[in-house]
């Protein structure tokens, strides 16, 4: 990746935590791309600081090595990777305070740090919240939608 950009890592500590735009255009880019991975049956993508760079014209390139584990297992454990970057991104530590991420964003990262793998959101959940819908309609499916429309029609 070094002729590509910064690894996230290397540019964190020389540059300092990303804010504002630049974090959510991070963390955004990042689910969206395990999003598409995991529709296609992808999953253990032991996405990390390391694994992850800024391009020389801003875009995020991510490279992934796919781990043993497959299944909903490994999707819970890449969404929990995916909130560990994010909280690197935003402090420079691995470990560091969620609370200064925005709200939303937080948020999205309390619940894919969650104990019980089970209860952690999907990566395409995260990325629909992180957009802009609301968890509701975010969950809402297309039968849902449809039987509306076709109610209003009749």
């Amino acid at each position: 990746m070094g002729d590509q950009g910064a690894r996230l890592g290397d540019f964190i500590r020389q540059g300092g935590p990303l804010h504002g735009q630049a974090l959510h255009r991070l963390a955004v880019s990042c689910v969206a791309a395990m999003a598409k991975l995991h529709a296609r049956g992808t999953a253990g993508l032991r996405l990390s600081h390391e694994s992850v760079a800024l391009g020389t014209r801003g875009q995020v390139l991510i490279g992934w090595q796919t781990a043993t584990t497959q299944g909903a297992g490994a999707a819970a454990e890449d969404v929990r990777a995916w909130a560990d970057l994010v909280v690197f991104a935003a402090t420079g530590a691995e470990d560091g305070d969620v609370r200064v991420l925005p709200p939303a964003l937080r948020i999205a990262v309390e619940e894919c740090r969650r104990a019980d793998t089970a209860a952690r959101p999907r990566a395409v959940d995260v990325l629909r919240i992180l957009l802009g819908q609301s968890v509701a309609s975010a969950m809402a499916s297309v039968d849902d939608l449809l039987s509306g429309t076709a109610r209003r029609a009749g």
